[in-house]
């Protein structure tokens, strides 16, 4: 009877040391910042250009930025094209760049990860060079010629060290 307790416990810490495990592991220190921003369900207007405020903590580095984007099996194209910007302190003029983002190969089938009619993707929108510390603001708007874009569920944005 002590032996199958004994091996209880022995079970019990081992899922518990497994689980720490996987909490440091997912740790991830390079990361400054991560978030997503959902699109209304009726569509992607052209005026709503979403914004992310995002308060930077060094200076005098480079950090790689990524946009994603979640959208639903009711995407009428294969890409979205993107006009991706930021300005704050130390930013004499603000930066933009277009960031050209293919969602579904020739055939059609979506490059994200997903299921259920949903998919997520991340594209790389090159490195930023922050010159002074504080809040920085992050513009995402897309340039296909809609004036209402459907399909889209959620774009976020990752700044990494």
């Amino acid at each position: 009877m002590t032996n199958r307790f004994e091996n209880k416990i022995a079970f019990l810490k081992s899922i518990i040391l497994l689980f720490i495990v996987g909490a440091m592991g997912a740790c991830d220190k390079q990361t400054v910042y991560h978030t997503f921003q959902s699109v209304p369900q009726g569509g992607w207007k052209r005026q709503d250009t979403l914004f992310f405020h995002v308060m930077v903590p060094d200076s005098q580095t480079y950090y790689k930025l990524t946009v994603e984007i979640r959208n639903r099996n009711t995407y009428p194209y294969q890409n979205i094209n993107l006009s991706v910007g930021y300005d704050g302190p130390g930013v004499k003029k603000t930066q933009a760049d277009t960031l050209k983002a293919v969602l579904a190969n020739e055939e059609g089938v979506w490059q994200g990860d997903g299921w259920g009619g949903l998919y997520q993707s991340a594209f790389s929108a090159g490195s930023v060079k922050i010159e002074q510390p504080g809040e920085y603001l992050f513009k995402v708007a897309y340039t296909l010629p809609d004036d209402t874009l459907p399909g889209i569920n959620d774009v976020g944005i990752k700044l990494q060290r």
